[in-house]
């Protein structure tokens, strides 16, 4: 069975007033960690959404092994990009049913190999379900969603995100201890926050 996920990178960043996924964290940028994280997992095809007119975030972005697709227009919001991704995978990967998409938003830096990977071990294709971790009773992301069901996401209705899915579709939380499943980074007060424990706990040395 193949996985695949998509990593949605074509917003503009307007709470954060600059490009947040281009801001300094560890040893490179917020979307560097983010795909060397997915890279270092074991998802077999990664595919980033970006924008046509955000070149420096799509050079970037081919430093990893991925998937660069920029829509022929900028999608209006996250589910939009996904489901320019799911279009994308489905014309030139053709996945079978019982493959699995994970999905999960470019700002969260602090997600691990480790993370992605419990989800991937939790599927089960007998019982195909949602999945997303749960960290002190949150749920996180990424979202694994069985590519028998992923169709449904293009079912949702205009002003529903993908979020909804859960509610309708067979859903299961997979405990975990690691809080970047909790951690996106929208707001210039989130980024000082974050970067300062990090500094605390001498994450900024690796």
């Amino acid at each position: 069975m193949a996985s695949y996920a998509i990593i949605p990178a074509a917003g503009e960043s307007r709470r954060m007033g600059e490009p947040k996924l281009m801001l300094p964290w560890g040893q490179g940028t917020i979307i560097d960690a983010v795909l060397q994280a997915w890279s270092a997992s074991r998802v077999d095809q990664l595919v980033v959404i970006v924008r046509a007119d955000n070149r420096p975030l799509q050079k970037l972005c081919l430093k990893h092994n991925v998937e660069v697709v920029i829509p022929e227009k900028p999608p209006e919001d996250m589910k939009r990009s996904v489901l320019y991704g799911l279009d994308y995978i489905s014309r030139f990967h053709q996945p079978l049913e019982a493959d699995k998409l994970l999905v999960a938003p470019a700002d969260m830096p602090e997600l691990s190999a480790a993370l992605i990977d419990l989800l991937l071990d939790a599927h089960d294709p007998t019982d195909p379900r949602l999945l997303a971790p749960r960290v002190d009773a949150r749920r996180g992301h990424p979202l694994l969603v069985p590519w028998g069901l992923a169709a449904e996401m293009r079912r949702l209705e205009e002003d529903e995100g993908i979020n909804k899915l859960w509610d309708r579709l067979p859903s299961a939380l997979v405990d975990s201890d690691q809080p970047g499943a909790l951690l996106d980074v929208d707001t210039p007060e989130q980024y000082q926050q974050y970067q300062q424990y990090r500094q605390s706990d001498g994450k900024n040395s690796s």
